[in-house]
């Protein structure tokens, strides 16, 4: 008998990826795969794998909240917002205490022009939040995404006091500084910046973005090179580059770019607002392709029937970007 556990770790933003741990058996090749895809949780096919995964009994009753999260997860990696709000919300009926699903609802929220309705989210992750500089982070996001810029800073502020070292707070509020057009005191925030290996391509595209707001479109494109050499799927690099060969009249690499750039994680450094300029700048130039929204993801239905709750979990750790397994305590 297949037994499967989740073991929750974090992404850089508010993404939580999950860690699937299973015993593995000569039959457990399919849901071997599906604890996998699911754990990646980019796509709609992660989360059709996670919902096969929570139908397939093997995952106790105490560790379904894991499976929809990460499948609302995968839902928001696929630009389906609503569908990720109903499943981050069925993790908060199931685990009240599980915290980084207000966060997770707030974002997907925000996504869906429901300011109100995310901050109420955000405030909630703040408040039960045990002083997480990441739930003050995102509050910041959303609030320039809603262009109160001001208590964005505020905000950034409270989680610099929490994580002081880390790298994002300064570089969003060079984003912010830009954005209420003091350039000078945007790039000091990036000179402050700490960088290392693949934060260095976030440093870059701040700048570039600076550059861009500025008006410095050639420098603003060395940059947002430099920032894809090192990571090809930082989003909001993509979508500035997009913007630079748009303002050239290069409309279908543009276009390209605006493409590419809302296939890859809505949590990317800046993720949350370009995305949204992606989109519309693809209804602006007429092909914009609207992901699938109807009932091609089954819903789970759970059998509580098939879960023995009693019975104790062997785990071992499935590492799907080394493709290895380690043996881990199997434990809540």
């Amino acid at each position: 008998m297949l037994r499967s556990y989740f073991v929750l770790i974090g992404g850089i933003l508010t993404g939580a990826f999950l860690v699937a741990a299973f015993v593995a058996t000569s039959a457990s090749a399919g849901m071997t795969d599906d604890l996998s895809d699911c754990t990646a949780a980019k796509d709609r096919a992660a989360a059709t794998a996670c919902t096969r995964v929570m139908n397939s009994g093997r995952l106790p009753q105490a560790q379904m909240y894991i499976g929809f999260f990460n499948r609302g997860t995968a839902y928001r990696s696929a630009g389906d917002s609503a569908k990720a709000v109903a499943d981050f919300t069925k993790v908060l009926e199931l685990k009240p205490s599980f915290v980084r699903a207000y966060e997770a609802r707030g974002m997907a929220k925000a996504e869906l022009g429901e300011h109100d309705a995310a901050m109420a989210d955000l405030d909630e992750a703040v408040q039960r939040g045990n002083q997480e500089w990441r739930f003050f982070y995102s509050r910041a996001v959303v609030l320039r995404g809603a262009g109160d810029f001001q208590e964005a800073l505020r905000s950034l502020d409270a989680a610099a006091g929490l994580k002081a070292d880390a790298p994002y707070i300064p570089l969003m509020r060079a984003l912010i500084l830009a954005d209420q057009e003091s350039q000078d005191a945007a790039r000091a925030e990036i000179d402050r910046a700490p960088a290392k290996g693949e934060e260095d391509a976030i440093v870059h595209y701040a700048r570039a973005a600076v550059d861009f707001a500025e008006g410095w479109v050639d420098a603003a494109e060395v940059d947002a090179d430099r920032a894809l050499a090192l990571r090809p799927d930082l989003s909001s690099a993509r979508v500035l580059k997009g913007r630079i060969l748009q303002q050239r009249g290069e409309l279908a690499a543009a276009r390209a770019n605006y493409e590419k750039a809302l296939q890859s994680a809505p949590d990317s450094f800046d993720g949350y607002g370009t995305r949204q300029v992606a989109k519309a700048q693809l209804s602006a130039l007429g092909k914009l392709e609207v992901a699938k929204r109807g009932d091609d993801v089954a819903e789970a239905k759970i059998d509580t029937a098939k879960i023995d709750r009693d019975a104790p979990l062997d785990c071992k750790v499935f590492l799907p970007a080394t493709g290895s397994v380690i043996t881990a305590k199997c434990s809540e």
